[in-house]
């Protein structure tokens, strides 16, 4: 285990400057509220959704790259626009700079911007989704096997939803699954594929004590494990959140219409679901037989 860096404090506080609560009080009473700031107010907001998700007793040092980019895809999930993702990120990079400036870190992790025109989703085609499953069953690790099946399978978000998930919340004969505590804060039922309920089946008969299928594995070894996989396969930019990428942009590929993509995948607003058509090629060849049909 690495050892923690030595205790820092404020100015005019002993909040603890190691985790990204104490530095949103140091960057909001130095920086944010100062006379010359130009928007308080949007700094704070942007900087408590960077709080929201991380949680502000998350060390500085334990955020990766990997966790920025995970950041970013829910961010574009829930609909927000490039440049209010970016604002979010210039709010998490601020803290993170004052963390460096005070020793707490050594470098900032490395923050790619989101395009101010466009967002592209990353997804796993076929071929990376053979190499992802096969790492994790050459290794032994028959959780994140079973994990990452879901998630692409399900579009689920892996923290919030799949490893929340109890057992109560699937159907009979794991038909189905409906995930109650939502990001949009609306429950969805969706289907389940056949892959997916053999798995279920299996993890019911060995983890049936436990509250939920996925409820046994630890967020911190899961974010180490996924991390030495990605070093690896060379999936730098590949994340759990990209797994619910791959479920939607699968559905849209496949000639899905918009409006069951987005019931299916809980976005609250069809203009993040229409994000997803950029990646749906220009078949207009296919448009001749309505016209030579009249």
């Amino acid at each position: 285990m690495r050892p923690l860096p030595p205790t820092k404090t404020g100015r005019s506080g002993n909040r603890d400057i190691s985790t990204l609560g104490g530095l949103f009080e140091k960057c909001r009473r130095e920086t944010w509220e100062q006379s010359n700031f130009r928007s308080t107010s949007t700094a704070l907001r942007n900087a408590r959704t960077v709080l929201d998700y991380f949680g502000s007793n998350r060390l500085a040092q334990d955020i990766t790259a990997g966790d920025i980019s995970e950041f970013r895809a829910e961010l574009a999930d829930a609909g927000l626009a490039p440049a209010t993702i970016n604002r979010k990120c210039a709010a998490l990079s601020s803290m993170l700079g004052v963390a460096r400036e005070e020793g707490v870190i050594d470098k900032v992790p490395k923050i790619k911007w989101a395009s101010e025109e466009q967002t592209r989703f990353r997804y796993l085609d076929d071929q990376e989704e053979r190499a992802l499953l096969a790492y994790w069953k050459g290794h032994g690790d028959q959780d994140m096997y079973d994990l990452c099946v879901l998630l692409i399978d399900t579009g689920a978000r892996c923290y919030s939803e799949m490893m929340a998930a109890h057992w109560e919340f699937y159907g009979q004969d794991f038909v189905s699954v409906t995930f109650w505590h939502t990001k949009t804060g609306k429950p969805r039922t969706i289907p389940l594929t056949k892959r997916s309920r053999e798995i279920l089946r299996r993890r019911k008969g060995i983890y049936g004590n436990h509250s939920g299928p996925f409820t046994m594995v630890n967020k911190n070894t899961m974010r180490h494990r996924w991390d030495h996989m990605r070093s690896v396969l060379g999936f730098h930019d590949v994340t759990p959140h990209t797994l619910r990428h791959t479920c939607c942009t699968r559905l849209i590929l496949g000639g899905a219409d918009v409006k069951r993509v987005m019931t299916w995948m809980g976005h609250l607003s069809i203009a993040t679901t229409m994000r997803y058509m950029q990646i749906r090629p220009d078949d207009l060849n296919s448009l001749i037989g309505l016209l030579e049909a009249a």
